[in-house]
């Protein structure tokens, strides 16, 4: 019997062990498995993470450059040297001209040319990065690049639009400059202050510097940062040798889409903006970049011409995903070699000194701890109850949202976490699942609530799952609390209909459709329907949109142009409404597909047809325009003979009459009496009168045609000239001036001497009766800058203030004080030339006070 029971014992000991080990052995490769899936999965989130945010700052770091070209570029065609010697061709100004682009690339540092070409494509100016050293090249090597296709697409552009060429290599004499030069020119035409188109701006700006840019990003992520062109080739690659390859006859199927197959390069190129997605070539994130309608970060939106495409991709290879795991594995592995013998060795322990109904009752306290545990840390709450549906267990993730204890919930029917309208049809509901018990979630499709103990309710979902044990049928409830889902659910919803509000309320059509041979609509808003004269949104929806076009060969240009560039903006095409009026349409579309990979429109609709006919309106202004300017420069022709004969042919018999009238006042004294005397100094006088009126005419028909020419003016140096001459004409007279400091202007020095001439001249004239004479020169920074020039003199009524520039105007005699009433007529036109106004506040015997104001935008 002995070795009968010793081998009974042996089997009994490894059937034991066996029961133990084995278990916990797979429960520690289950362990590790999760532990290693869990690893994988953390590793790859924070792969896609990083990929994410490499791409991101990629996108930035080129919205943020192309910023930077576009202002560089509006800034040097604005140039103030520039356009100085567009106005004056002066030589002198051209030297500050090659100054300031010279010291413009040295400071940048960012362009390898900078060029500006005339009308013509000859090159005016260049400075030349040179490697560092920066420097103007000498005029005799100056070329011509009037064929290159930059210059005719930058000179058929508006003022401030900005043409981008495409991104390639810098090529001389027709061969690839080495080293290589990635270069991107920047382009926007030049304007003289009369709006006339002189010639463009040209930068070369130096690419490698972006380049440079993206690979610092691409060091501190795990995988390669790539920049593509829309032709698939890399600008940026994995390698030198396989970039450029469009420049490169021998590397042109050095390509994306040849590597990494067509299917992948379709997608990127007319897929979502960004996307990301593994696969068995590894981890791919792309985003689309279009430099040309880019939203740089700038006070005003940017305005590109250019059709260069980019597409930014981070990818990590497979082999790189499951680099970042071998240590884990093998450390997963060390730690399986560590722990399985460790369990087993627990195993034979416990089944040695356990066996039989200890080692049942062990392993059931075991058992049940490993319950409790599980139980607590269960993320939802966990109700169990009896037959009678009383509470016997209760976790803390169930206190914590009911808000009772344990002790409140033992032995308590489960109805005292049900509310109180759902209390009397609970136990009926609760029987009718103990005659079939089964695991099922509780009251599918209805909403469910749990009541806490403040009488406060929150939705909840419950898992009914059913649990046979000596003590009778036991029922657990899984309860999990869906506030926040519902939160969302709600806050889902109101977007939604904020969004469908939002969109309804458009002043715009928006509508999207198929660009099949029908051509319906499949969503439209209100605007639509009223566009197109429909009783109902259901009315349009079942209106072919093919039929509402005018001339259907209008859609198939449409539809052509957005399937091969998958977008389109403002195009303009007639259309007619459902009661057949016919209107002007700007139509804007973008293709996408649908999950099933069927093609759609999205796109917003304007009715343009006010629009078109103010344009047509303008037109016969502009004509009307042209003829008036043809019929106003034969006047200015007539108005120069007119003045010309002035000059010339009424001065001669006035000088003689003067001259005849001293001759007989010198010669013939003794024989005129008094009173003939006095009639020939009246009859001097009024022709030397008559002289100056000449001379004022003729110099405010000089200010009404002359030129301004624009250049900082210190006004304030110009007002003490000013009063200096007019203390040196009259040195007797004590009058206190006073001249503000710092009153810098932008203007034509030599007509603002002419203002502060008069309106000096004036004070200096009207205070000449004062003991205590004042004239103060000075400016209010009240918004826009008001200069003014006030005196204690005369003054004036302001009941005749309208008359106060008018030519020959006076308020005063003769007289009193002298002047030909010329001199603010004159100041006025002087001001009203350089874009600003003058007025006048005054009153009789209180002193006057003159208000200016000059062009701001022409003020510095």
């Amino acid at each position: 019997m002995a070795p009968n029971l010793k081998n009974i014992l042996n089997w009994q000991f490894t059937r034991h062990f066996l029961r133990l080990s084995v278990p916990l052995v797979l429960v520690l490769v289950a362990v590790l498995w999760l532990l290693y899936r869990t690893h994988i999965a953390t590793t790859l989130t924070i792969m896609q993470t990083n990929e994410q945010q490499s791409i991101q700052l990629a996108n930035q770091t080129v919205d943020a450059v192309f910023g930077v070209l576009h202002g560089d570029a509006l800034y040097l065609a604005e140039n103030s040297s520039l356009q100085q010697w567009l106005d004056t061709g002066d030589s002198a100004i051209r030297s500050h001209l090659n100054a300031d682009f010279l010291a413009f690339t040295r400071s940048r540092r960012l362009y390898d040319q900078v060029r500006f070409l005339d009308q013509h494509g000859q090159e005016v100016v260049r400075a030349n990065w040179n490697d560092g050293q920066p420097e103007v090249v000498a005029e005799e090597q100056l070329q011509s690049k009037l064929d290159s296709y930059y210059v005719k697409n930058t000179l058929a552009l508006n003022e401030r639009v900005v043409f981008m060429s495409p991104f390639d290599l810098n090529i001389e004499h027709d061969i690839i400059e080495q080293p290589i030069k990635p270069t991107i020119r920047l382009s926007t035409p030049v304007f003289d202050s009369k709006g006339q188109k002189r010639g463009l701006v040209v930068l070369n700006y130096r690419g490698q510097r972006l380049l440079n840019r993206l690979r610092a990003i691409a060091d501190k992520s795990p995988g390669s940062l790539w920049l593509l062109n829309k032709k698939s080739y890399w600008l940026l690659g994995p390698h030198p040798d396989m970039e450029w390859g469009f420049m490169y006859p021998d590397r042109q199927t050095m390509r994306f889409d040849h590597k990494y197959g067509e299917d992948i390069w379709l997608s990127m190129l007319h897929g979502l903006q960004f996307n990301q997605w593994l696969d068995e070539k590894g981890l791919f994130t792309y985003t689309r970049i279009t430099p040309a309608t880019a939203e740089i970060a700038s006070t005003e939106p940017e305005n590109y011409v250019g059709n260069e495409q980019w597409i930014v991709v981070a990818h990590i290879p497979p082999s790189g995903i499951s680099a970042s795991t071998v240590k884990h594995v093998h450390n997963l592995i060390i730690a399986f070699m560590v722990l399985a013998p460790l369990l087993a060795l627990l195993s034979g322990i416990i089944t040695y000194y356990d066996m039989r109904r200890r080692q049942a009752e062990a392993n059931a306290r075991s058992s049940e701890a490993r319950f409790r545990g599980l139980l607590e840390l269960a993320p939802d709450g966990i109700v169990i109850t009896d037959r009678s549906g009383r509470i016997t267990m209760v976790n803390a993730q169930t206190e914590k949202w009911f808000g009772y204890t344990k002790n409140e919930l033992i032995g308590q029917p489960i109805e005292k976490l049900v509310p109180e309208r759902f209390r009397a049809t609970h136990p009926a509901h609760r029987q009718n699942y103990l005659a079939n018990p089964v695991v099922r979630p509780m009251g599918a499709g209805l909403e469910l609530y749990g009541r806490r103990s403040d009488d406060s309710e929150f939705p909840v979902e419950i898992s009914l799952s059913p649990l046979k044990t000596n003590q009778g049928l036991l029922v657990t409830s899984i309860i999990r609390d869906i506030t926040a889902r519902k939160q969302a659910e709600e806050m889902q919803e109101q977007i939604r209909i904020r969004y469908e509000k939002l969109v309804n309320n458009l002043p715009v059509g928006v509508y999207r459709n198929k660009p099949d041979k029908i051509g319906k609509f499949l969503e439209v808003n209100q605007a639509m329907v009223d566009i197109f004269e429909a009783e109902s949104i259901e009315q349009l929806l079942a209106h072919p949109f093919s039929e509402s076009y005018c001339d259907p060969v209008d859609r198939e240009t449409f539809i052509d142009t957005v399937m091969r560039q998958g977008h389109v903006r403002d195009h303009e095409v007639c259309l007619k409404t459902l009661q057949g009026r016919e209107f002007h349409a700007a139509l804007t579309a973008v293709m996408k597909k649908d999950a099933s990979g069927e093609i759609f429109f999205d796109g917003i609709m304007q009715d343009i047809s006010e629009r078109k006919e103010a344009e047509r309106k303008v037109q016969q202004l502009n004509e009307s325009l042209r003829a008036r300017s043809m019929e106003l420069e034969t006047i200015n022709q007539e108005l120069e003979a007119f003045s010309y004969s002035v000059s010339h042919d009424l001065r001669a018999p006035l000088r003689a009459i003067d001259g005849f009238s001293r001759t007989l006042l010198s010669e013939y004294t003794d024989r005129l009496d008094e009173k003939g005397q006095d009639r020939l100094c009246r009859i001097r006088a009024a022709a030397q009168r008559m002289a100056n009126l000449i001379d004022d005419l003729l110099k405010l028909s000089r200010v009404t045609r002359t030129e301004l020419k624009w250049k900082s003016v210190d006004l304030t140096q110009l007002a003490s000239e000013v009063i200096e001459e007019l203390r040196q004409d009259e040195p007797e007279r004590a009058v206190q001036f006073s001249v503000q400091p710092g009153m810098i202007v932008h203007g034509d020095a030599r007509l603002l001497r002419v203002v502060m001439d008069n309106l000096l001249g004036n004070a200096w004239k009207f205070t000449s009766q004062r003991a205590e004479a004042r004239i103060e020169v000075g400016c209010n920074p009240d918004g826009k800058l008001t200069y003014y020039v006030r005196d204690n003199g005369a003054g004036f009524d302001m009941a005749y203030a309208d008359k106060l520039f008018g030519a020959f105007q006076r308020l005063h005699d003769t007289n009193e004080f002298s002047g030909t009433g010329i001199g603010l007529a004159t100041v006025q036109r002087v001001i009203h030339k350089h874009g600003g106004r003058i007025w006048a506040r005054s009153a009789v015997d209180q002193g006057a006070i003159f208000y200016f104001t000059l062009n701001e935008k022409e003020s510095i």
